[in-house]
């Protein structure tokens, strides 16, 4: 199944594609525009080659197969950054790497793009999403509980030589 194109039947006003290296400028410029979200593990903005490199990374024991980096489009510009892994950590379960709105996207905006993605990962045969929220992100933290995922585990992620906390978020299906 090619999840941007059922996620675009779940879908009206917008487009939801994969997104590739033809794409990495504009990778880069909607990461950069977001320097409140890299400040939480890291101590500079975001490079040109931090922000493609999304593109094809995978966590360990993850297939590029089971990758989907998509964007959601509004009239041509893009307004989230998507990032999946599809039966990770284990079988029918999402892992929501990255949701990265635009700062001009409304709060109900995203939530509806959400319950799309979720109408789309449930006819997919998935149960369960998780998603990691750093500890000092409260706009994230107060999104994802209003769409109704709850806290699991508090963890610290390292990355290079900084260590953040995050919360696990889940939503099962």
């Amino acid at each position: 199944m090619k999840l941007a194109e059922v996620w675009n039947q779940h879908l009206t006003g917008a487009t939801v594609r994969p997104l590739t290296h033809e794409d990495d400028e504009l990778i880069y410029q909607f990461q950069a525009a977001h320097p409140e979200y890299f400040a939480h593990f890291q101590d500079h903005p975001v490079t040109r080659q931090e922000a493609i490199q999304d593109v094809t990374d995978v966590p360990l024991n993850a297939l590029p197969e089971q990758k989907a980096y998509l964007g959601i489009f509004r009239d041509d510009h893009l307004v989230v950054l998507v990032d999946l892994i599809i039966d990770y950590p284990l079988p029918s379960l999402v892992w929501l790497g990255m949701w990265l709105p635009a700062k001009s996207l409304s709060t109900a905006d995203s939530a509806a793009f959400y319950a799309s993605l979720v109408a789309t990962l449930k006819e997919a045969q998935a149960v369960q999403l998780q998603l990691s929220v750093f500890m000092g992100d409260r706009q994230m933290q107060q999104f994802w509980t209003d769409q109704g995922l709850a806290a699991m585990q508090t963890t610290a992620v390292v990355r290079g030589e900084r260590v953040a906390n995050v919360t696990i978020y889940q939503d099962k299906f």
